[in-house]
């Protein structure tokens, strides 16, 4: 270890190499020319600063070396190379790794090393070389190919090089270069190359003159932009291997390249070693050489050289000692590199100094790397930026794809003070598309999820749910509802009631031992048991079921247990949701949950606590079973002591040859059928309660304060599977009494003399008798029970003692922690349960039922822990349905199950739900909460949820037969995927190896903000125009689960078809994303995902305007189509044109910059707000971002706007500045230190000065509150009023040099209605207004809209 070494240079090149070097046991020593920060924070490295050695003094290098015993001189840049230094060096007898002036020549004079490559038979593009700018400008009109790649001869830091899109850039590039010397003498010789069409790489490789090893392939990133947009660069990035190149291409690199490059200098008596680095193109001919380098790389170098496994040291000595032969690269295998620059504000063509840098990492570690190119410190020794490239961001992965992610992650943590940083995001993205070009479409099938299957299933109970059928259901299964008609039923009053459950983890018992029918019973019979502790009838139930991969014979066992229960109850199965989420749930795993819908008489609610009296029986109706509680603690226990469930049971049943899992599984009793009849005569029963969550609770719930009762056991006989479970568990008599029903399954209140449970009651037992207390609590108190079940559980090992450990499986959420929403049409019973009554103004109502989940979105929350708004989503998926049936939501219930109990968790989830409650105009009426860890993992919860909505008979939709070819479609934008083909979403995301944590590609939010974006309700949207008579809309489409494709024609009859139009709407780019990184077809993607469409209205053609008048400016509404007739059977009946094309034009918008935009202000910013909301909603494709608020006056409303949103702003008053003009100078001075690209002024009270308006010319946009031409100016509402104008509106347009006489870009009409007033007119047009500009903004920022050089908007979007 005693080698001493220089290292000329200071970017991140030298920084690696000096990190490398630092590695090697020979080195005991290295100095940096100049050097930088971050080199001399290396181990074994010291800087050289200017007054010890000037690194343009050569002959001084040479004598420095000398007296300092240097083994070795590294040349970093070319420059020093070109110039003869190592020349000198070789003279002076120090060894230099780099090549003298003569070798490097290969880079330094572009002329001279095409004509090098032309006469050693080196594949390149053709070529010629000029002085003169006419002839290379005439060469180019004339030339036998595609002359447009124009480069000066000489050296330029790798920017003097033009890839011009046509012949005039090319013209104009050959102007700047060698007319005007835009790089000095480096462009005094032109070349004009050949277009060659390809991936650009690079292969660098070790030559000590005689022989050369390549090293690992890399790609370069040059443009400054993602998707290879914008100026050319240094290089904003790279990785590697690049495996867009194959073996037996690198193959014929090295014969046919470097091999033949190094017998070229050697035949041309060019002595050469160090690095020769070959730009390659791969062309559809084989690789072609761009460009020779006489040096490494730069930002290659910083991803190659933590690849490399050999002695850095040892190879460099090896190619100037000419033993190289001597050696094997030795590279690590496996492990990919990533690097991405972070530049300073107006590189290329400026950079910035002085800027701080936050969040650098303290140290290097194995996987993470910073390499510094421009960065220096101040005299506090805090890290700033000095130069264009500041430093890149290195990550290392055994996946390509992590590596990508976590090298971005990395520079996205680093942060500029001022204008902030550039970098791109999608370094090593070429290499992804190269795989997703191969690798086959995802589909949702893919993902695990079978849309098929769940067709299947539907055709499969179809039977089942007509065979439960009753008066008052209306239609069958496969609509957005259930609907039932109450005024066929006998009711006076009536009150609706609701009850929600599960069945617990009685399923795991269903599901190991194939008794589905059995718990699809069990899920029916709670629901319907609940109903009737209020006195209502059961009349329509909804299921929910779950699983990680649907099994379509094994569901409809679970559905016809459920019909079974619908049969015995005389109540209508009317719907259901089956949700398959293989990323949610293991294959085989399951829960349901039910919802049941009853109907009591206003005068016959239970309880009734007032009719009681001291002496009234407390009488127990036998169970069937354990019924469904406690289950988990039950099953875990069974298990830990080993017991097996499928031996013959031990007490009732076994004689018949039951198996201890068939007792247990045995379903829930129905108690409808005998007690229902009683509970509509309303004479006797005054309460009663469903034994669910163990005896004693249950009954307390009977007892209101000051009354008190004793179950008596001494003639109830216990059945023995109780004494059985406590004789094997070793429970006690209270745990049971505690827990489990003890065999009454209901317990029903009855005067003393009453012989109702004598004569109709079959195998009632009168518990106990009502006394009132003599404490103003209840209290409840049993006997002679601990004693009969000690008897019983005598041969199966007795009692335990003590209280068994409790692990409850139904859990509640405080009400204090919730903000409860309720309608004055809802109200509680005297147990606090929610029922709503039926509004007087509906005639004849009818009741609609919607069930729905979230999917394996709710995984998105779970990673992310932003759990919040999936409860919105659960409320909007189940309302959006029912409104589809012409319903106002009424009312909404839900089912939260998880695998831990965690109340802060449950909470959040449920105050989600508890807004999405509120925002569809509805009463919450209960959850149903359950911790069940035998089904769900501890971090893992699932939803469901239940609405409830009433229409009109006369209002409800769809109105099949009146929809008609020619009647037009109306769309309303979804606010991104909503809650449907998350599965295929997570496959995605698998695919392209991105996380939820990562930038999202099409935003400024992560991928995880951007897919949690909550589903919209459309309620608000559409309950007004619904409720008014003749409104026009025959039906409305959901679209949800099936896309575009499978809810449109939900609303159609078969002989009917749709044809849209992609052109009309916007499609967010998330949709865009999805198929460019999971390959997925047009086709899926319309068969999966609502692609901005989140509700279509079908409408009468003449109704469609007063539709649109209602919906275009709040809702974003907008015609995209209409109804056809279908004249092909076989074909489907949604066709959307010019699909693809939108699809191509989003993703090409993704690939650009987003635009900057700042916004003029002087008072509340309303606009200001629209324009924020509008570019952080990616669903309204507004490719910018508002990243400056200026005011002309201090504390308004629109500055407050602006810090809520966390927008830098800026108060520049007018009055500090002697004239218009110097005051507009000051803006432009912060607007161009902001990068901006677009200003918008809203509500800016200034006329803006001449220069201030040509230096922005095209990109100033304005709006004003009219028509325009018409009434420019000030009080516009006013005049228009006055005028007696039918119609008046907004405008936005470019600003000139006049006052609102600008090209205009966009305008929004608002009718003049008859009674409007200045005020009425004025808030109209500002909802115009907040339409208008953020969609004008979206035109400009995309290019889709432009000012011409004649002063006229091109491609104008009215």
């Amino acid at each position: 270890m005693s080698q001493r070494v220089l290292v000329i240079g200071s970017g991140g090149r030298e920084h690696a190499i000096c990190w490398k070097l630092s590695q090697s046991k020979a080195v005991s020593r290295i100095y940096a020319l100049p050097g930088s920060f971050g080199i001399g924070q290396v181990e074994k490295c010291e800087n050289l600063i200017a007054k010890i050695l000037d690194p343009k003094d050569f002959e001084g290098i040479a004598k420095w070396s000398k007296l300092n015993d240097i083994s070795l001189v590294i040349v970093g840049p070319e420059d020093p190379l070109a110039l003869g230094l190592g020349d000198v060096l070789q003279k002076a007898g120090i060894p230099c790794f780099g090549p003298g002036k003569q070798g490097a020549q290969i880079e330094a004079d572009k002329k001279w090393a095409k004509d090098f490559m032309l006469r050693h038979g080196i594949p390149t593009a053709r070529y010629e070389s000029f002085t003169d700018t006419e002839k290379a400008k005439a060469f180019i009109r004339s030339a036998p190919y595609q002359a447009l790649v124009v480069k000066a001869a000489g050296l330029a830091a790798g920017k003097g090089v033009v890839v011009a899109a046509n012949i005039e850039e090319a013209c104009q590039a050959v102007d700047e270069i060698l007319g005007q010397l835009k790089y000095g003498q480096a462009g005094a010789t032109l070349v004009v190359e050949e277009l060659l069409e390809g991936e650009e790489i690079s292969v660098l490789a070790f030559t000590d003159g005689k022989s050369v090893q390549a090293m690992l392939p890399a790609q370069d990133h040059k443009r400054l932009a993602d998707g290879d947009n914008g100026p050319n660069t240094g290089g904003m990035g790279a990785y590697c291997p690049c495996p867009l190149i194959s073996q037996p291409a690198l193959d014929l690199v090295q014969r046919a390249v470097l091999e033949r490059a190094v017998q070229g200098l050697t035949k041309e008596r060019i002595s050469y070693q160090g690095v020769l680095y070959a730009g390659l193109m791969l062309t559809r001919d084989g690789p072609r050489v761009l460009e020779f380098n006489c040096r490494f790389g730069d930002p290659e170098t910083q991803v190659i050289l933590p690849l490399l496994d050999s002695d850095l040291f040892e190879v460099m000595q090896a190619c100037c000692t000419g033993e190289l032969d001597k050696l094997t690269l030795q590279w690590r295998n496996g492990v990919n590199a990533v690097g991405v620059i972070l530049a300073s504000a107006g590189y290329p063509e400026t950079s910035t100094k002085g800027c701080q840098i936050t969040g650098l990492p303290t140290a290097n570690t194995s996987t993470q790397l910073v390499f510094h190119s421009g960065l220096s410190v101040n005299a506090q020794n805090e890290p700033q930026t000095n130069g264009g490239r500041v430093l890149i961001a290195i990550a290392l992965d055994s996946s390509l794809k992590v590596a990508a992610s976590q090298a971005t992650k990395l520079a996205a943590s680093i942060k500029f003070s001022g204008a902030g940083a550039q970098y791109r995001t999608d370094i090593a993205q070429k290499a992804f598309k190269m795989a997703l070009a191969s690798a086959p479409s995802l589909s949702y099938k893919d993902s695990g999820v079978d849309i098929d299957a769940g067709d299947a299933l539907v055709q499969r109970i179809k039977p089942l749910s007509r065979g439960t059928q009753r008066p008052g259901v209306l239609g069958g299964l496969g609509g957005f509802g259930g609907l039932f008609r109450l005024k066929e039923l006998a009711y006076k009053e009536p009150v609706i009631a609701e009850v929600t459950q599960g069945v617990g983890a009685k399923i795991q018992l269903a599901l190991q031992h194939e008794l589905y029918e059995n718990v699809g019973y069990d899920l029916f019979a709670t629901c319907a048991n609940d109903l009737l502790e209020l006195g209502a009838e059961p009349v329509a139930f909804l299921d929910y079921i779950a699983c990680g991969k649907l099994q379509v014979p094994l569901a409809a066992q679970f559905i016809k247990g459920m019909a079974d229960g619908c049969r015995d109850a005389r109540c209508a199965l009317v719907g259901g949701e089956t949700a398959e989420m293989p990323s949610l749930y293991t294959q085989g795993q399951h829960d349901m949950a039910g919802y049941c819908v009853g109907v009591v008489e206003s005068s016959k609610i239970l309880p009734r606590f007032d009719l009681y009296q001291p002496g009234d029986l407390v009488v127990g109706l036998p169970a069937s079973g354990l019924h469904c509680a406690d289950f988990n603690d039950l099953l875990t226990q069974l298990k830990a002591a080993k017991i097996d469930l499928k031996q013959r049971s031990p007490v009732e049943g076994g004689a018949d040859g039951l198996s201890l899992a068939q007792v247990l599984a045995t379903p829930t009793q129905v108690y409808v059928q005998q007690l229902l009849p009683h509970l509509q005569a309303g004479n006797e029963i005054k309460a009663l309660v469903h034994i669910t969550h163990g005896l004693l609770n249950d009954v307390r719930r009977l007892l209101p304060a000051g009354y008190e009762l004793t179950l008596d056991f001494g003639a109830v006989p216990i059945p023995q599977i109780f004494a059985w479970l406590a004789g094997q568990l070793k429970w006690s008599a209270q745990a049971l009494l505690e827990n489990h029903n003890c065999g009454i399954g209901m317990v029903v209140v009855l005067p003393r003399s009453s012989q109702l449970w004598r004569t109709s009651l079959p195998g009632a037992k009168v518990l106990g008798v009502l006394h009132r207390s003599q404490t103003e609590t209840s209290i409840l108190q049993v006997r002679n029970f601990e004693d009969q079940l000690e008897r019983l559980a005598k041969p199966f090992g007795g009692l335990g003692q003590g209280e068994r450990k409790l692990t409850p499986e139904l859990m509640e959420i405080p009400v204090k922690d919730l903000d409860i929403p309720v309608r004055s049409d809802c109200f509680t019973n005297l147990t606090g349960r929610r029922l709503t009554r039926i509004p007087a103004q509906y005639k004849d109502p009818i009741l609609i039922l919607g069930t729905d989940g979230v999917g394996t979105k709710l995984k998105i929350a779970q990673q992310t822990g932003r759990n919040g708004s999936v409860g919105i989503d659960l409320v909007a998926m189940c309302v959006n349905d029912i409104l589809c049936n012409g319903a106002e939501p009424f009312s909404f219930s839900s089912y939260y199950a998880c695998g831990k109990w965690d109340e802060k968790l449950a909470i959040e989830v449920t105050n989600g739900v508890l807004e999405g409650t509120r925002q569809a105009n509805s009463s919450f009426i209960v959850s149903h909460n359950a911790a069940l860890p035998l089904l769900y993992e501890p971090q893992v919860y699932d939803l469901a949820g239940f609405a409830l909505g009433i229409a009109e008979r006369s209002g409800i939709l769809p109105r099949l037969e009146d929809i008609q070819p020619r009647d037009i479609l109306i769309g309303l934008p979804s606010s991104g995927v909503h809650s449907n083909g998350f599965s295929l979403v997570h496959a995605v995301l698998k695919r392209v190896g991105l996380t939820v944590d990562d930038p999202s590609p099409f935003s400024q939010k992560t991928l995880g903000e951007e897919l949690l974006v909550p589903t919209k309700i459309y309620v608000k949207a559409l309950s007004t125009l619904l409720a008014r008579p003749n409104h026009g809309i025959k039906a409305l489409a959901h679209i949800t689960g099936g896309g575009l494709s499978e809810n449109i024609p939900r609303v159609l009859r078969k002989e009917l078809a749709v044809r849209l139009d992609a052109n009309r709407y916007q499609l967010p780019p998330v949709f865009a994303w999805l198929a460019k990184a999971g390959n997925i077809t047009p086709t899926e993607l319309q068969r999966t995902y609502n692609c901005g469409l989140g509700l279509i209205l079908v409408v009468n053609n003449t109704d469609t305007m007063n539709v649109l008048n209602e919906l275009r400016y709040p809702q974003r509404a907008v015609v995209v189509g209409e109804v056809t007739l279908r004249k092909d059977p076989k074909k489907p009946q949604v066709y959307v044109e010019n699909f693809e094309a939108a699809l191509a034009r989003t993703q090409k918008l993704m690939a650009k910059p987003r635009r900057r935009v700042a916004v003029l202000i002087s008072g509340t910013g309303s606009n200001l707000q629209a324009l924020i909301d509008a570019s952080r909603d990616s669903s309204q494709c507004v490719h910018a971002d508002i990243v400056l608020v200026i005011s002309n006056k201090a504390g308004v409303l629109g500055l407050e706007r602006a810090a809520r949103s966390g927008i830098p702003s800026l108060t520049i008053s007018h009055k500090d500045f002697p004239t218009r003009e110097d005051y507009d100078a000051e803006l432009t001075r912060h607007l161009q230190a902001a990068n901006v690209d677009i200003v918008c002024l809203a509500g800016f009270m200034r006329v803006l000065s001449v220069p201030f308006v040509r230096t922005w010319r095209g990109r100033l946009i304005n709006i004003h509150p009219s028509l325009l031409p018409k009434y420019p100016g000030l009080n516009v509402q006013a005049r228009a009023l006055e005028a007696g104008e039918r119609e008046s509106g907004c405008t936005v347009h470019f600003v000139d040099e006049g006052v609102d006489t600008g090209a205009i870009l966009l305008q929004a009409p608002v009718p003049i209605l008859p009674n409007d007033d200045v005020d009425a007119l004025t808030q109209r047009i500002h909802q115009a207004e907040h339409w208008a500009f953020p969609r004008a903004l979206a035109l400009l920022a995309s290019g889709s809209a432009q000012l011409g050089p004649d002063g006229k908007c091109l491609s104008k979007d009215q």
